[in-house]
């Protein structure tokens, strides 16, 4: 089952329609009582869809005007609007993965602290970078991830499948069940090593979302650390009274 909530399905359904050119720069989107009975959900759910893409700076919204598409892609850079599982499963479909290198390693108490997990465990290590739209674009991320050593016959899936989150081919492969996924996000200056390959200057600001994926157990089976030029990625939510 999806955990993909109704209006962000449908924003980004709307947001994919915009970039491939359905609703060219400067048109008009349907109104919401079309858009409702296209999607067969209440005006509600529209209103809440295009608060999105409004807040993604893709459309403007003005009363007895309409919504009128001001960007094919968010402007500044990524722009990711992550509430959902199902939202970052659409994010590295987005984002394609290159692997740079890996290798199995044991924690020291210094990264141990870094990824709350034991020192002196084992884990293979994913290094990566995403692109958005092609290799020939500038990177969007630097990722470590970390896979508890007992699943390393997942590495030549990670390799195989670039698009494909590391969570997913882990349920794929060994009906690992990591619904449960606690994110933090801090800032950071890049090193040197990581601006070289993301193509920014060292010690530039940045952006660093730690995700640990949690097993029925409660223990850490996959970590991501992935580091965003601040200039490149903004990371939005969306919260609601209780």
């Amino acid at each position: 089952m999806t955990t993909e909530s109704l209006h962000s399905r449908i924003a980004n359904q709307l947001a994919q329609e915009i970039a491939v050119g359905r609703f060219p720069l400067g048109s008009t989107l349907p109104t919401e009582l079309e858009l409702a009975a296209l999607f067969h959900v209440s005006r509600a759910t529209v209103r809440t869809a295009l608060s999105s893409l409004q807040a993604r700076k893709l459309v403007s919204r003005r009363k007895n005007s309409g919504t009128r598409v001001e960007a094919v892609e968010p402007p500044g850079g990524y722009g990711a609007s992550l509430t959902s599982l199902s939202d970052l499963v659409q994010w590295a479909k987005a984002c394609e993965r290159v692997v740079q290198r890996s290798d199995e390693i044991v924690v020291d108490r210094v990264l141990a602290r870094e990824l709350k997990c034991d020192p002196g465990s084992r884990w293979v290590q994913v290094q990566s970078v995403r692109f958005d739209g092609g290799i020939g674009d500038d990177p969007v991320s630097w990722t470590d991830a970390y896979i508890d050593i007992r699943y390393a016959a997942a590495l030549p899936s990670i390799l195989e499948q670039p698009s494909v989150l590391i969570s997913q081919l882990l349920k794929q492969q060994f009906g690992l069940d990591l619904a449960v996924v606690e994110q933090e996000v801090t800032g950071c200056k890049i090193d040197a090593k990581k601006a070289l390959a993301l193509k920014t200057t060292s010690d530039s600001a940045g952006l660093k979302v730690a995700r640990r994926y949690l097993a029925e157990s409660g223990h850490p089976t996959l970590i991501t650390v992935s580091i965003h030029p601040a200039d490149r990625f903004s990371l939005r939510t969306r919260l609601k009274r209780a």
